[in-house]
């Protein structure tokens, strides 16, 4: 499973999300950008289209205008109860988790 592919994306925000509800905070913009995913701007915003389209997450706003766009709601989102049970669940976030696990075990920074 690469780095940047849809269910590593997705287990990373998702597990943000569930951070940021148990800690009663509000999610960090400058955190929910794809420099610090290592992905396109336009790879994020898809997965986050595709959290929300599939109910994981909530308040997301994305308008497509003449010059180009425009995400909204970034510093609202949350994560929903079948946002956690997926991330709970299924085996694709328990992959992602495990290799994201390893990579920050030989990864002083993270």
């Amino acid at each position: 499973m690469a780095n940047n592919d849809y269910f590593t994306i997705a287990y990373k925000v998702l597990s943000y999300l569930k951070y940021c509800y148990e800690n009663d905070l509000d999610p960090d913009a400058d955190i929910l950008q794809e420099t610090v995913f290592n992905i396109s701007q336009k790879q994020l915003i898809r997965s986050l289209m595709m959290l929300t389209d599939d109910g994981y997450i909530k308040w997301l706003t994305v308008n497509q205008t003449k010059s180009g766009t425009v995400v909204g709601g970034i510093n609202q989102l949350a994560v929903t109860s079948s946002g956690l049970q997926y991330l709970a669940e299924n085996s694709m976030m328990k992959k992602a988790y495990k290799i994201f696990k390893e990579f920050r075990d030989w990864t002083p920074i993270i």
